[in-house]
């Protein structure tokens, strides 16, 4: 435990000394700061605009009425459906439009072609827009005056009858998946990137001591489980600490700044239950000394850094194709089969399950499973990842295929229980 402590130490300190790893987390605070000013002067944009303030130039609709002889009631139907844009009913040729809509002189134009049909001119035709919805919506209001006209039926009144809002309340008696999606989006997100930075980070820092053969003056001083061990707790805490700074950082400016500013049912669905965050924290630091273990020891087996990514890329596949299971669940059953298996399996079970419990109800017995399945693979591949890295050091040249390092292994293996037989 000693030289395990030293070991840790050390790389703690390294870690967190390091200029890249200081500079990475105060751009990432920065960053988190002036980002969560952003709602505020969404907000502020969006309420300059419901207060009929000027945001700019005006925005003008140009109608050709071609279905009906009024144009009084047109223009008063098409200005309810567009209350900060002028309405401007005209007798102008489609090529007339085209061009006032291409010169930017008319927002974008209607042709009423008949009571039920009309064209749309648009400059950009947005992928994410609405426009031609709302348009129907006037031109089939437009429709239904004229004929509750026509029938001696008072428009106003049956408008109001028609456009009744529905007034509901949801009541949940399980998790609320649609307000925790956003918060859990996040945090997926964050654990999947800070796996793949920090486990990196551990199999750089494995392949640099051995390109400067500082691997071989460690193996002298401490056992290969003490360095191993070591480094991957040592790292794993500097991670630890970087994730805590930045998402700390996070939840004092959403609560202090961007809640302030955000209507309540918005800030419901960005806060982020205390129950979530502590299982995130608990399944990162499974899932980090998962995949640290699995790359330090391939990467102490690679003499060159051009060699780590061929070695590592298998085992950070298992890891996206984890994120991408978890990631198409979210968006529909989040308890479906294959996320069930997955939250069992070592490699995927970090991610998978910490998706199940925040977005949905997991009995408390099958978390305690999953963990421990984790807790028990930890300390299998810690001891693999020793066996490996011993092997790894001395070992220069073309990186070994998988049924060399199983024969390395084994040989390994029967060396150790001679030399215990004859002590």
């Amino acid at each position: 435990m000693k030289h395990i402590l030293q070991v840790l130490k050390f790389e703690y300190l390294n870690c967190i000394k390091n200029k890249a790893f200081i500079i990475t987390t105060i751009i990432l605070m920065l960053l988190i700061l002036g980002t969560s000013f952003v709602p505020a002067i969404i907000m502020d944009i969006q309420k300059s605009e419901d207060d009929g303030e000027p945001t700019g130039d005006v925005n003008i609709i140009g109608i050709v009425n071609n279905a009906y002889d009024d144009n009084t009631l047109v223009e008063k139907i098409f200005t309810k459906y567009y209350p900060h844009s002028v309405v401007q009913v005209s007798e102008e040729s489609v090529d007339e439009l085209k061009t006032k809509v291409n010169d930017s002189q008319y927002t974008f134009a209607v042709v009423l072609n008949s009571p039920i049909s009309f064209t749309y001119i648009t400059k950009n035709n947005s992928l994410m827009s609405e426009e031609t919805m709302t348009i129907a919506e006037a031109a089939k209001g437009i429709y239904r005056a004229v004929n509750f006209e026509k029938f001696g039926v008072d428009y106003e009144r049956t408008a109001t009858i028609l456009d009744a809002p529905i007034v509901y309340d949801t009541v949940t008696t399980g998790t609320d998946q649609t307000k925790n999606y956003f918060s859990t989006y996040i945090l997926v997100m964050i654990l999947y990137m800070a796996i793949v930075m920090y486990g990196q980070m551990v199999s750089q820092s494995v392949v640099t001591e051995k390109n400067t053969r500082a691997m071989e003056m460690l193996i002298t001083c401490a056992k290969p489980t003490h360095l191993m061990f070591g480094k991957v707790i040592g790292s794993g805490l500097a991670g630890l600490t970087q994730l805590v700074v930045i998402i700390g950082t996070a939840l004092v400016s959403v609560k202090t700044i961007s809640m302030k500013s955000l209507p309540e049912g918005l800030s419901d669905i960005l806060t982020m239950p205390v129950s979530t965050v502590v299982y995130a924290l608990i399944f990162f630091i499974t899932a980090y000394f998962i995949y640290a273990f699995l790359l330090g020891s391939l990467s102490s087996l690679a003499s060159r850094s051009e060699d780590l990514n061929t070695l590592t890329t298998p085992v950070m596949m298992i890891f996206v194709v984890a994120f991408m299971i978890v990631m198409m669940s979210m968006t529909s059953d989040i308890n479906n089969t294959l996320m069930i298996v997955c939250s069992y399996i070592p490699f995927t079970a970090p991610i998978a399950m910490f998706a199940r419990i925040a977005l949905s109800d997991v009995a408390f017995y099958e978390i305690i499973i999953s963990i421990i399945i984790q807790l028990v693979s930890i300390y299998l591949l810690g001891m693999l990842a020793a066996a490996i890295y011993r092997i790894g050091v001395l070992m220069y040249g073309n990186p070994p295929k998988f049924n060399e390092i199983i024969k390395l292994l084994k040989e390994q293996h029967k060396t150790n229980k001679a030399i215990k037989s004859k002590e």
